[in-house]
């Protein structure tokens, strides 16, 4: 037997998915789960149909089960949208099992009913269903059209998978026609969508298609190797209609190498799924192949027997009342495009009544309309002369007007040279102002370090000292590194302010400075039993900004937090990642921020509400140093918060 003739019993794999899922246990698990919870109807009738989709690829009958309790309550409550469902899934099961006749009609039904639903999603993979028949039936011209239609929609809705479906059926009919380069073309179409959307099972279908290319080329090797690929993917799946297509085409390859056991072993795979599973429309290639087995060997008796069973099986899935199904929804569909016409003309003849009248309507306005111009016209003429005087007395008064405003626009002029003088002589003496600070706050550092020095030296002698004067030491220690905190606080306000706008951002990787900041201040967070939890620091994002200032920022922030913090609470820091940025919060229990609060936030030298727990004490600088920071490197921050429920501050970076 000729090649040609035995490439026209390889079975192509025709994307189902737009109604059958990825039949896995965990899925089915959870969804009869929710099936015994929901009392919802229209919910339930939802849960079954998903059942119906992920059962069908390994059994029918249970599918079949599925789908009389969905039909069943969707008629009951009267449901539109499941009973579309139910056509729908009728329809794709009858497919599978080869009964086109009553495929198409439910399919029929379930258009009908989803285009007056106005559901362009499911209507688009109804056609693709449809298509998929007119593909079995070899009515290409009609399965064309319904590919056609459906991947338009597909399309406008930028439903991506649907769409490489589209491609790889269409691969399948270019190829059942012999056109094998438009049918090449279609399917690694298909294959590259499926790669870009990580979809393995979707890729299974284009490596048994893409098979079927090499097969066609005398590649048997590198055709078994992709039937293969795909069947690893399905047995995964547990999706035995796809395998039984697999084990179909590659008992076919070894025929055409002579390897006759392994063709034998891989084509009773096959029929064993085919006949168990009630896949009635694959078995006539598989009695075919059979057939073709026995023939090579030799055995003419037996091979005639098969090829007999194959015609007997092909002509009960193309009987009389498939072909009048087709041409009874084919004269239904005709029906409906010229009713849609003559509503269309009806439509178009009434809007000519409208325009009609409308003109009529338009010359009775237009004529009145020159009445009263004409009217308007002598009116005018007779006033013109008094309103010519009235006019003239009016530009007077305007004349008057504008002498009273110059005068007034004169003083305004004088007012503002003398607020620009005064705003020159501010800026003197707020720049005569910050060098005062900035003198006094560097010459305190120095006696400021002797006192603390001094103190560390009487520290090495503090066994020898009473508890009184220990006391008066911890007191002089800490007081004095609060003060320095305060004058390094001033430093850093007055070298923010002279920043300028050449401030310069690099790229900073985030999350190893989070974690060593995290570190630092956990001594600080156990003396109070603060716990520091994080979330999301698995992310690894690159932000633009300075790092010595984006630490600054986030141990400021980090302080805050246990600081204001009561003992026994805990702060959650976590990172999230927008399109453009990676936002950073950071949540206390503390006291939280009140209305007036919000107002001041930001502000530098502000006294809040909310006070330390633990002794700390705050200059009010902290918070305005960070603002001006993040703004300098283009960054954001902002907090929530309401009194008495903790505050939550928001840290904002442009990614790289």
């Amino acid at each position: 037997m000729l090649n040609t003739n035995f490439f026209k019993l390889i079975t192509p794999f025709l994307v189902l998915f737009s109604f059958f899922g990825k039949a896995q246990d965990t899925t089915l698990v959870k969804l009869k789960a929710a099936l015994d919870t929901t009392k919802t109807a229209t919910t339930r009738v939802g849960i079954l149909i998903e059942l119906v989709s992920i059962t069908a690829e390994y059994s029918i009958d249970s599918a079949n089960i599925f789908l009389d309790s969905a039909e069943e309550l969707a008629t009951k409550i009267d449901y539109a949208r499941g009973l579309a469902e139910v056509a729908k899934a009728h329809g794709s099961i009858y497919s599978m099992e080869g009964n086109y006749a009553p495929a198409l009609r439910e399919l029929s039904k379930a258009q009908t009913m989803f285009r007056q639903l106005n559901d362009t999603l499911k209507l688009a993979k109804t056609y693709m269903l449809l298509g998929n028949i007119y593909v079995a039936t070899k009515n290409y011209n009609e399965a064309l059209r319904y590919y056609r239609n459906a991947g338009n929609s597909f399309q406008e809705l930028k439903e991506y998978k649907a769409l490489a479906g589209i491609h790889n059926n269409v691969g399948v009919i270019y190829w059942q026609e012999g056109q094998l380069d438009s049918a090449s073309i279609y399917f690694n179409k298909a294959l590259i969508t499926y790669i870009e959307l990580n979809d393995k099972e979707s890729l299974a279908t284009s490596y048994t298609n893409i098979g079927i290319i090499y097969a066609e080329q005398d590649d048997y090797e590198k055709a078994i190797e992709y039937y293969t690929k795909s069947n690893a993917t399905l047995t995964l799946l547990n999706q035995t209609y796809g395998e039984a297509i697999n084990n179909l085409n590659i008992s076919d390859a070894y025929l055409r190498m002579k390897e006759y056991d392994l063709a034998e072993k891989y084509i009773h795979k096959a029929v064993e799924i085919a006949e168990k599973e009630g896949y009635k429309s694959l078995l006539p290639n598989q009695y075919y192949t059979i057939g073709e087995i026995e023939e090579d060997k030799g055995d003419y008796k037996k091979a005639i027997e098969w090829f007999r069973k194959s015609e007997e099986i092909e002509d009960s899935l193309f009987d009389a009342e498939t072909n009048s199904a087709i041409l009874e929804i084919q004269t239904t569909q005709l029906e409906q495009i010229q009713q849609r016409e003559i509503e269309r003309i009806h439509e178009i003849s009434e809007n000519s009544l409208k325009t009609e009248r409308l003109k009529n309507t338009l010359l009775l306005v237009v004529s009145g309309f020159v009445l009263i111009l004409l009217l308007v016209a002598t009116t005018y003429f007779y006033k013109r002369a008094s309103v010519a005087k009235q006019i003239n007395n009016q530009n007077l008064q305007i004349l008057n007007q504008k002498s009273k405003i110059y005068q007034q626009a004169k003083s305004i002029a004088d007012k503002n040279e003398a607020l620009l003088e005064k705003n020159a002589k501010l800026e003197e003496l707020n720049e005569e102002k910050n060098y005062i600070m900035n003198v006094v706050a560097h010459d305190l550092k120095s006696p400021l370090n002797q006192i603390q020095g001094l103190a560390e030296v009487i520290r090495l002698e503090e066994s020898s000292l009473t508890p009184t004067q220990q006391e008066c030491l911890k007191n002089i220690s800490s007081s004095s590194e609060r003060l320095s905190q305060m004058i390094n606080r001033i430093l850093n306000t007055r070298a923010i302010d002279a920043e300028n706008a050449d401030f310069q951002t690099s790229n900073v990787k985030l999350v190893p400075i989070l974690h060593r900041i995290i570190a630092n201040f956990q001594p600080l967070a156990d003396q109070k039993n603060i716990k520091i939890s994080v979330n999301g620091l698995t992310e690894k994002p690159v932000v633009k900004g300075d790092k010595h200032h984006i630490q600054q920022v986030i141990e400021n922030i980090i302080s805050n937090a246990i600081k204001f913090s009561p003992p026994n609470k805990k702060v959650n820091v976590a990172l999230k990642l927008e399109k453009k940025r990676a936002v950073l919060s950071f949540k206390d229990q503390g006291p939280g921020l009140t209305k007036e609060d919000h107002q001041k936030l930001f502000v530098e030298y502000a006294n809040l509400s909310a006070k330390p727990t633990g002794d700390e004490t705050s200059t009010g600088l902290g918070l305005s140093i960070v603002k001006k920071y993040v703004e300098l490197m283009e960054g954001e921050i902002w907090c929530k918060s309401k009194a008495g429920q903790g505050a939550t501050f928001y840290l904002a970076f442009n990614l790289v």
